[in-house]
């Protein structure tokens, strides 16, 4: 489904360079323990040589290492086998935060059968005509438990006098990219030294481009050169080469162009949204401590511009919830045979409603903050429009409340600004000194007595009717309905059980509710002495929750009766008039049945 297209901010930019570093010191650190010589490869590669950094739009760090090294490795364990490289290189990325990525893979061997997951720490090549002894490892798949970021090795193989990457199954060829044999290139990257594919290599897999930014069109640099053999001289060139890349970038809108969103990427996340807003929203509260609100202000609309971007995400996520309900529930009543399906719709996960409290808790505080700045920068109209905003949010809150009403005072818009003040006072229980000194301001001695009466006399009226629908009993027809429904969920289950077809709910209540009614099939009994059923002909018979059922009506009519021969002895007594002579008639419920003290209560 389509999404709205966004900009990623400065804020979460940095955010996610923090990520990307943290997941890129833990793998090194690891491959470093485990004396494995690696270099940065492909989008990892490319963001170090071009513009000394990761690529904003990257979720993963990639490294390289050569099949020979990682052969080397598995000659130096104990007992030289695949499952104990594998086993001792898993361990010690466990012990820097990364876990093994298990992959989703569907079965080929029936449709619609629920997918298998497999683990992708490492992945294999496996030819045609291969057995599964002769496949080799391409990748390694990791997960830098603290920043959520993927930390992918990449197996480089040497072929026909070629260096091989089957990783992702290539563009270049059907089965890999090629390359020229290579060295890595040593670099100084986020204040390390460290490796990386020479521009060379990069040149043969992105073109002769590679080093020009596609989300800035071309500008015309040279090329890095390879594998230099002076640092010095190599250091001095990427240099002056991201300077001019810093030039070209100054001109740019921004530094991603404005996509719509990816929900499997990192800075989807509403976790990672959150944190940026949290960023935002205490970079704000500094600059206005500072007295600085016009940068104050940039800040809370940066936040506010993230929680966009979460709403859109929440929104995206419920729809996709909704739409595998309504595609799970036309395939269950294909299946059974039914007219309409009859399977609610679940309640939505729990972390989902945490992450929809939390998007409207910062986006209220950033609002409140916002109008804040405002004021102080004397930017009435924005102020009064954010005040409003989190009034949609918390229609109660004294903050914005007081906020909106001084913002409409400025802007001479009085009236407004009374009936804020009003609202800001029944908001605080009358308690509220800021209103109240606001209204003294605005109105005479006279009319703020008046007027303070009347909106108090009527606040007043507005608790007591709340008190009483709050403590009216629930609502007995939503637990009637329940009970419906479980009562046809019990059928159903017996039908299966009976092999007998399912049947909807309207069909159910057309046809079989009547046998939880006493009355219904009291009427059955007298129309048809014997009862039809897919057993074959049987009475219908008593159940013991009719006989309980009869019992109380007939108490209930004994209850009644009396109660109506009390109240018409004490009208004829009021008014005078003898008591009739009758006999009660021979047979009547008082004859047949008699209350004991537990049924008189």
């Amino acid at each position: 489904m389509p999404m709205k297209k966004f900009h990623m901010t400065p804020t979460e930019l940095k955010l996610k360079q923090e990520r990307l570093n943290a997941a890129f010191k833990a793998g090194k650190s690891a491959i470093e323990e485990l004396g494995l010589p690696y270099f940065l490869a492909k989008n990892s590669a490319l963001g170090a040589l071009r513009e000394g950094q990761f690529q904003p739009f990257d979720d993963d760090v990639i490294v390289g290492v050569y099949a020979w090294d990682l052969a080397a490795l598995q000659r130096a364990c104990p007992q030289p086998t695949a499952a104990r490289r594998d086993g001792r290189l898993i361990s010690a990325f466990a012990r820097f935060g990364m876990e093994p990525v298990n992959e989703v893979v569907e079965s080929g061997s029936k449709q619609g059968s629920n997918p298998t997951t497999e683990s992708a720490c490492p992945r294999y090549f496996l030819a045609e005509g291969w057995s599964k002894e002769m496949a080799f490892p391409i990748l390694y798949k990791f997960t830098h438990q603290e920043s959520l970021v993927r930390f992918d090795i990449v197996v480089f193989a040497q072929q026909f006098g070629q260096l091989w990457d089957f990783a992702d199954g290539g563009a270049e060829t059907s089965c890999g990219w090629r390359y020229t044999p290579f060295s890595p290139q040593p670099m100084e990257f986020e204040k390390t030294m460290t490796f990386s594919m020479p521009a060379s290599a990069l040149e043969e897999h992105y073109g002769q481009d590679w080093h020009t930014s596609v989300s800035l069109g071309c500008y015309s640099t040279e090329a890095l050169s390879s594998n230099s053999a002076d640092l010095d001289e190599f250091r001095l060139e990427m240099r002056t080469y991201r300077i001019r890349y810093a030039k070209a970038m100054a001109n740019a809108d921004g530094e991603v162009p404005a996509k719509p969103l990816d929900l499997y990427k990192i800075e989807a996340k509403p976790m990672v949204l959150f944190q940026a807003a949290e960023i935002c929203k205490s970079e704000g509260n500094e600059r206005l401590k500072k007295g600085n609100a016009a940068g104050a202000l940039t800040k809370y609309d940066e936040g506010l511009y993230i929680m966009d971007k979460c709403q859109e995400v929440l929104v995206t996520w419920r729809l996709i919830f909704r739409q595998i309900h309504d595609e799970k529930a036309e395939n269950n009543r294909k299946e059974r045979g039914l007219k309409v399906s009859d399977l609610t719709e679940p309640d939505m996960p729990r972390e989902f409603r945490t992450d929809e409290n939390d998007e409207r808790s910062y986006r209220l505080a950033l609002l409140l903050n916002g109008a804040q700045a405002a004021l102080q920068l004397e930017q009435y109209d924005v102020a009064e429009t954010k005040a409003g905003q989190a009034l949609e949010i918390e229609p109660k809150n004294i903050k914005a409340l007081f906020r909106r009403a001084t913002a409409r005072l400025k802007r001479g818009r009085n009236d407004a600004a009374k009936s804020d003040f009003w609202s800001m006072l029944k908001a605080s229980n009358f308690e509220s000194k800021e209103a109240l000194g606001k209204l003294s301001q605005l109105m005479s001695k006279e009319d703020l007595a008046k007027e303070w009466k009347r909106v108090k006399a009527a606040w007043e009226k507005e608790q007591r009717l709340g008190a009483m629908i709050t403590e009216l009993d629930g609502d007995e027809r939503v637990s009637q309905q329940d009970e419906r429904y479980q009562r046809f969920l019990a059928d159903c289950a017996q039908r299966k059980a009976d092999g007998q077809r399912e049947i909807s709910f309207d069909d159910w209540v057309r046809q079989y509710e009547w046998r939880y009614d006493a009355d219904e099939r009291q009427k059955v009994r007298k129309a048809w002495p014997e009862f039809f059923s897919h057993h074959g002909p049987a009475p219908l018979p008593v159940e013991e929750w009719e006989v309980d059922y009869q019992t109380h009506k007939e108490i209930h009519k004994i209850m009644y009766n009396r109660q109506t021969q009390a109240m018409a002895a004490k009208r004829r007594e009021r008014e005078g008039v003898p008591k009739p002579e009758a006999e009660e008639p021979q047979g009547s419920p008082s004859n047949c049945l008699e209350l004991d003290a537990e049924d008189e209560q």
